[in-house]
């Protein structure tokens, strides 16, 4: 069993199809794994409680654990909204795949597939040692941008515009104490924001100073001094590199002005400097599957009983803006929802699942289903059914569901989905609440 891409889904749906018996290689094309965690500082890690309720368990929130012993998480936030330090997840993601028996291939790329009819024979990467090929009888593709589905042929889309993309930087030398209020624990899903700082940066932007930007989120990074901001945003397609190179470029130039303007503009950040920013710029959206089921908007806000429930999100419905500096349809759910395991597998597909970003959702279901936590809870479901695959035989789109929702639960996953209620009225923001 084969997973390509180690990022939040990749690696939670390695651990778990090699727990449940499959022999299992992650191929992964940085020298650690941790996606958008580790490689591009996304942090807090979102969300594994809603208005009181854990949704997410199992082996993600075994992960979060494994970081908090180690220093570098904090599990105890009443949202679910978990701050994690990069270079601690990055270890504590590797015990846990060393842990559960998965066999770690980095630095390696994936370049294309091998076709036997409508079946995926091999992989083949592209290191060190050349292109070379990988034997699998069941493959999960976490590539975020559908790598692995389009190789093979399978249907995917792309939106016409896309969620743009964020460098996330962190500085030292701030002085925490006085923006000791921006520190609190989200409210509802909302993190805080500064209505002095965000109000200035506006105006900054409306004269031309500034390119736009998001935010600014800023959150205290485990120590004195030291925050963890996203600010930058950017339109762009991921999914190309020559575009994607300029976006790099472009957003690095601006982080050297950003970083300026702060220390100009505000007397918190007067001696802050730059301790490091992604190693590549975060990316919210490319391509997406064209799955057996679509989740949309009602399926966010009004919960559906689906049987083959194998994740729950709860995310603010969240749509960064690609040309301005707000934030479009934010909608927060009262309820946690239900995501199908039919989300996950592209149509015609014999041994191929997804999970992470490339799933198939609408524009409004994307904007809350995206968030790490919730991806790291499909990783689990689709490494589970991979191995349950692997060794009864079932097809992605002939999957025992309920075979495969008993052993998520047995394995401390949270998959009820006959406790649909009514929920209360979702609550609807024209703007981003500053404080």
């Amino acid at each position: 069993m084969i997973v390509c891409g180690g990022g939040p889904s990749g690696l939670i749906a390695a651990a778990a199809a090699a727990r449940n018996g499959a022999k299992t290689l992650l191929i992964e094309r940085y020298g650690f794994v941790g996606g958008m965690a580790t490689s591009a500082l996304v942090t807090p890690i979102s969300e594994f409680r809603h208005f009181g309720k854990q949704h997410i368990g199992g082996i993600p929130f075994e992960l979060m654990q494994k970081a908090a012993d180690l220093g570098g998480a904090n599990v105890t936030l009443e949202s679910g909204n978990y701050p994690v330090n990069d270079e601690i997840l990055k270890l504590a993601a590797q015990r846990l795949l060393l842990e559960s028996g998965v066999t770690l291939l980095y630095h390696s790329w994936f370049s294309d597939c091998v076709m036997d009819g409508n079946r995926i024979t091999h992989i083949i990467v592209q290191n060190k040692a050349g292109a070379v090929a990988y034997q699998g009888k069941v493959f999960i593709d976490c590539t975020g941008d559908a790598d692995l589905a389009r190789a093979a042929g399978l249907p995917t889309t792309k939106g016409k515009v896309l969620q743009p993309a964020t460098l996330w930087f962190q500085l030292g030398g701030v002085d925490t104490d006085a923006l000791d209020s921006l520190f609190g624990d989200a409210v509802n899903g909302i993190l805080p924001v500064s209505d002095k700082i965000r109000g200035r940066l506006i105006e900054l932007n409306a004269q031309g100073e500034i390119p736009i930007f998001g935010g600014p989120w800023i959150n205290k990074f485990f120590r004195d001094g030291m925050v963890s901001i996203n600010l930058l945003r950017e339109a762009t397609d991921a999914s190309d590199p020559e575009w994607f190179t300029k976006t790099e470029c472009s957003l690095r130039e601006n982080l050297r002005l950003i970083i300026d303007v702060l220390r100009r503009e505000f007397p918190e950040f007067r001696n802050c400097w730059l301790v490091k920013s992604g190693i590549q710029t975060g990316v919210r959206e490319s391509y997406h599957i064209v799955g057996l089921y679509t989740l949309q908007k009602d399926d966010i806000l009004t919960p559906k009983a689906f049987p083959d429930t194998i994740a729950k999100g709860a995310h603010v419905i969240d749509i960064h803006s690609s040309n301005s500096n707000d934030q479009n349809g934010l909608v927060v759910p009262r309820q946690e929802y239900n995501i199908p395991f039919r989300c996950l597998v592209p149509r015609g597909s014999v041994n191929l699942v997804t999970a992470g970003r490339c799933l198939s959702a609408d524009g409004p279901g994307f904007g809350s289903v995206r968030v790490m936590a919730t991806c790291m809870a499909m990783g689990q479901g689709a490494g589970t059914a991979a191995a349950l695959s692997c060794k009864y035989g079932y097809s992605m789109s002939g999957m025992n569901f309920e075979h495969l929702r008993d052993t998520l639960i047995a394995q401390g996953a949270v998959v009820d989905f006959d406790n649909v209620i009514k929920p209360k009225a979702p609550i609807e923001l024209e703007t981003y609440p500053a404080m």
